[in-house]
């Protein structure tokens, strides 16, 4: 079938996307694929909540992320929670309102003190994948892509190895994924209200919603519109930079410049195979969808201009970014996502495309 002549008010045309439909996908299927993605957020928490140990070495254990986080959850000053940890308190904060449930009901559990922590991270985290995934399809139509495609970036995302491995522990990422994925669907349908909630809230959930800048001045447009979209991200910075410059400044915190990372990158590579490490964490944040993702960028070659490769010019900067603050690299690197995975969508069309062609 055709692509319509004139997608619906705020749809990105869909060039350079053969085979795409613009079409509004209506409430009632909105409210069906928002069953799906708690049907599967929640598959993905209860491992987390019911068979993990809350202080996993894997997850930085008492001293590292989520200790930090389990500590800001716990009402902990925060002068005393350490750097950048202290700055990213949305989840710990909204794990702190959820309900516990009766004693009735955990008679059938076995639940102890730790497990309850799970559970309160666990409840925040699934509303988070939940919204994240909806918000993927979304942003998948608004690219131009089916409902059905958008699902397929959805399914992708999900059983993304950070996704499955940290998205329903007591980590931020959850969230952090969400407000990105909102920041950006806001900045290509132009509502500047939802890009500053994005940014607000999201800034306090975790500081990679600063992609949100260049973001918005790679995807273009009027002069006008562009000013505005980032004066819209402007009061979400402001409060940021408050909350971490002016309230909670200094402390014991995370060795992040550039000279010290250097340094341990360095002293790393001297002791052992390092880069094979830094091969396979990289690699498994999106393992094969890496190579799909090439050949959706080679088949948009045609439309230079199109969204979808504006922002796939995050990308370079982003895998830059772990080795300039010195942190792990597969975590940092999945937040490429929202161009990664619809270009993998992109490339998984094409070779089905291929394939009936030669068919």
């Amino acid at each position: 079938m055709e692509p319509e002549t004139s997608p619906p008010a705020g749809r990105v045309p869909l060039a350079g996307i053969p085979g795409g439909r613009a079409r509004r996908t209506r409430w009632g299927a909105w409210a069906a694929i928002a069953m799906v993605c708690l049907g599967v957020s929640a598959a993905l928490v209860y491992p987390p909540i019911t068979k993990y140990e809350l202080y996993d070495p894997g997850l930085g254990g008492r001293d590292g992320d989520v200790g930090q986080y389990v500590r800001i959850y716990q009402g902990v000053p925060m002068q005393e929670i350490a750097r950048p940890w202290r700055y990213r308190v949305f989840t710990p904060l909204m794990a702190r309102l959820v309900p516990t449930p009766p004693r009735s009901l955990l008679r059938y559990f076995d639940m102890n003190a730790d497990k309850l922590v799970l559970y309160h991270f666990g409840m925040v985290n699934l509303l988070g994948l939940a919204l994240a995934g909806l918000l993927m399809v979304g942003f998948c139509e608004a690219l131009g892509f089916t409902t059905l495609e958008g699902l397929l970036g959805a399914l992708l995302f999900y059983t993304s190895f950070p996704v499955v491995n940290f998205g329903g522990t007591p980590m931020v990422d959850a969230w952090a994924y969400a407000f990105l994925l909102l920041g950006l669907l806001a900045a290509l349908r132009g509502s500047l209200a939802w890009l500053l909630v994005a940014s607000l809230v999201g800034m306090l959930a975790k500081e990679n919603m600063l992609l949100l800048v260049p973001a918005v001045i790679l995807l273009g447009g009027p002069r006008i519109a562009v000013a505005r979209k980032l004066l819209a991200l402007l009061p979400g910075l402001v409060v940021y930079a408050v909350f971490r410059f002016a309230l909670f400044p200094g402390g014991y915190g995370h060795p992040s410049d550039p000279a010290t990372s250097w340094s341990t990158l360095v002293s790393r590579m001297q002791q052992g195979p390092y880069w094979a490490w830094l091969l396979f964490d990289g690699g498994m944040a999106f393992g094969l969808l890496w190579l799909l993702a090439g050949v959706g960028a080679w088949s948009l070659r045609d439309s230079r201009h199109h969204p979808l490769l504006r922002l796939a010019w995050l990308v370079p900067g982003i895998l830059l970014t772990p080795f300039v603050i010195g942190t792990n690299v597969g975590r940092i690197w999945f937040y490429a996502f929202p161009a990664l995975i619809p270009l993998a969508v992109a490339g998984i069309r094409r070779v089905f495309d291929g394939a009936r062609v030669t068919a």
